[in-house]
């Protein structure tokens, strides 16, 4: 029961308190924040959520093995390597899975598995479960949460451009720079919703 405690806190913390894209800015592409449909940002978000999932479960054992045996320069370079490696080996092995497998499934997600898979949301996600020194369960969970909450951030940013759609925006405003702004703006709810202090 306490596993699944943890499981469901690190989890529910990587999606609302640290928000890939409010709190860590990860994944923030034009091309992720300006999709505008639902049906493709739940695609690309089930990709990446599978990916970083599925390398967190690849990778976490040898970033176990790695903690002890390297010094601390040599280490981080090993980490990221390893964890760069075990996203490649995963894509590849979902890109072959679905293409021989499932090729309905592979028609619909080709485009985007490879922007899902190496995207920074993805990386960052798993570098910072693996630096928190996380057990097998906690990385996994960050690793699925912060899917999920990249997923539901994207969806909230659409929504949010639908209604700024309807409003009258200043010319030079419109697009990116005022969904930059929306973007700012929830990310500063966010933060002050979990507590953090802007500096002074």
């Amino acid at each position: 029961m306490n596993l699944l405690n943890d499981f469901l806190l690190i989890v529910l913390s990587a999606i609302v308190l640290q928000n890939a894209i409010f709190t860590r800015g990860f994944g923030a592409s034009r091309g992720s924040l300006m999709r505008t449909s639902s049906r493709k940002i739940l695609q690309f978000g089930c990709a990446l959520t599978v990916v970083a999932t599925v390398a967190a479960l690849l990778v976490w054992p040898v970033q176990l093995l790695l903690r002890d045996r390297l010094e601390a320069d040599v280490q981080l370079i090993a980490r990221y390597a390893a964890t760069l490696a075990g996203i490649c080996i995963v894509y590849i092995a979902i890109w072959l899975l679905t293409k021989y497998c499932f090729p309905i499934i592979h028609y619909d997600i080709r485009g985007l598995l490879s922007n899902a898979a190496f995207n920074s949301a993805t990386l960052g996600s798993l570098l910072i479960a693996f630096s928190g020194g996380y057990g097998l369960i906690q990385t996994v969970g960050f690793a699925l949460g912060s899917g999920i909450g990249y997923t539901l951030a994207v969806l909230l940013l659409c929504e949010g451009r639908r209604r700024i759609a309807l409003s009258d925006v200043p010319r030079a405003f419109r697009g990116v720079p005022v969904m930059l702004l929306y973007a700012g703006i929830l990310s500063l709810a966010i933060y002050g919703l979990i507590g953090h202090q802007l500096p002074t």
